[in-house]
């Protein structure tokens, strides 16, 4: 296990570098916004368009592989909600917003990185198809549980009108529509423009990693630990153990799609969750609290499950 947690240290060791220079005021605050808009807004997108161009839809989109991780998922945001509900006595909208995190992996930042240093590129296929569902999946389940459950909440044409336009204008979204359409009608980019594709997407992952860590600088862990602690376990150990339990025995899917789907569960919750609960004002300080612990957690957890995978289920 020890060699498995120095083959991901890299990963941590970045979002390490950002927090330390930051905090130590080494470099200006303003790194965060400055570094966080050009991954989301540029250079993330390009990778994800860079993947989807090149993708293999056949070997990518696997009904079960779909299945396996978004049924953690879900199972995630109900249990999410039901304990915030019944335990922690949330209202119906706190509810929903603790679900949502407790559902939403960090599965482009940090988890292609993780997958890449652990498993190589094998795997990444699998991922890429996971993913290219993720945001708009997720956050669709998310606005319309919430416009439900909130009572200020919009009427539910209108609320599908908002979820879609605030899905399709997201930068992710239109690099994975981007990849999907050259890919698809073969309308592909002359040399230099793909060079320079690869040289953006080349640097979204450091840069993300480094501004994942900035960001942490901005937050606190609140008084609510014990519900923080309980989001972490579902994002941490229930999404991937019940991914683990459905691609390994249910599906005994081919080991690099194990491997994908095993490892992008076990990721923490991403800054989307703090991003969700401002924009419907609900258990703000909540997510990023949690968003703060799980991500330090994930260190020991992902290193865990990627030797469960390793070690004991793939040999």
């Amino acid at each position: 296990m020890l060699a498995i947690l120095l083959t991901v240290a890299p990963v941590f060791l970045l979002i390490a570098i950002g927090y330390g220079s930051v905090r130590s005021g080494y470099v200006s605050a303003a790194l965060v916004d400055a570094l966080n808009t050009y991954a989301v807004k540029i250079a993330v997108p390009v990778l994800l368009f860079r993947a989807l161009e090149r993708l293999d839809f056949a070997a990518a989109f696997s009904p079960s592989l779909l299945i396996s991780f978004y049924a953690g998922a879900f199972a995630c945001f109900v249990i999410g909600i039901l304990a915030a509900r019944h335990i922690f006595k949330r209202r119906p909208g706190e509810s929903v917003a603790v679900g949502f995190a407790a559902m939403f992996s960090n599965t482009v930042l940090l988890g292609l990185a993780i997958l890449e240093r652990s498993q190589g590129t094998a795997s990444l296929t699998a991922a890429i198809g996971i993913i290219a569902f993720h945001a708009p999946v997720i956050y669709a389940v998310g606005m319309l549980t919430m416009e439900f459950m909130r009572r200020d909440g919009r009427s539910f044409g209108q609320t599908v009108r908002v979820a879609g336009r605030s899905i399709m204008v997201n930068p992710l979204m239109i690099g994975i529509l981007a990849g999907a359409f050259v890919n698809v009608t073969g309308n592909w980019l002359p040399a230099p423009a793909l060079e320079t594709v690869d040289m953006i997407a080349s640097s979204a992952i450091p840069v993300a990693l480094v501004g994942i860590g900035a960001s942490m600088t901005r937050y606190r862990l609140g008084a609510n630990l014990g519900e923080t602690g309980m989001i972490a376990a579902l994002s941490l150990l229930v999404h991937p153990a019940i991914t683990f339990g459905l691609v390994h025995y249910i599906f005994a899917l081919p080991p690099d799609m194990q491997r994908a789907a095993v490892t992008l569960a076990a990721m923490p919750p991403g800054m989307n969750i703090y991003l969700f609960a401002v924009m419907y004002d609900r258990a703000v300080n909540l997510a990023a609290s949690t968003f703060l612990l799980a991500t330090m957690l994930s260190v020991l957890t992902a290193t865990f499950w990627i030797y469960v995978l390793d070690r004991v289920a793939l040999g």
